[in-house]
């Protein structure tokens, strides 16, 4: 996981957040590797909302750009993206490492009400390869399980058990 960050950094490739403020990049880059090496994603959203711009742009339904506070979950948010992100990374390594050629993905965050795309996706094996892959662009976003990636989906991935 701490590897596939520092390489990111190195390459200038991590998907930094528009909701970060741009001074704190160096400090939240800091807390994220804590967070993989040491701890977990409450851990790192517990610590991050200084970090945080106040404000952000959206787009209205009409189109209008408006100037909007940002949401009250959006340290949670990014800390729950970013730190899985990482470690689906790290279990797709680990399988390529240990010659396993899938992973299985798995609801990681109760939803009381989920998504039936990722409904759809719980119990289901991908190639590790390709997630390893797809997730290292530079908008990580599975091609082999679309919801996988995206903030809020509350799935993730695991070595098979066999």
């Amino acid at each position: 996981m701490v590897e596939e960050l520092d390489e990111d950094i190195a390459n200038g490739t991590m998907h930094i957040s528009p909701r970060l403020q741009p001074t704190a990049v160096a400090e939240y880059q800091r807390l994220l590797r804590d967070a993989l090496r040491y701890y977990d994603d409450l851990w790192l959203e517990e610590r991050i909302a200084p970090l945080l711009v106040d404000f952000e742009t959206r787009h209205t339904p009409k189109g209008e750009i408006v100037t909007a506070r940002l949401p009250e979950g959006a340290a949670r948010v990014m800390a729950e993206r970013d730190f899985n992100l990482y470690y689906m990374r790290g279990i797709a390594r680990r399988a390529i490492a240990e010659g396993k050629h899938d992973v299985e993905v798995y609801r990681a965050r109760l939803s009381m009400e989920p998504r039936r795309e990722s409904s759809v996706l719980e119990g289901a094996h991908i190639p590790a390869e390709q997630l390893l892959a797809d997730l290292r662009t530079a908008t990580p976003l599975s091609q082999a399980a679309p919801r996988l990636g995206r903030p809020n989906s509350g799935l993730s991935v695991r070595l098979p058990s066999s």
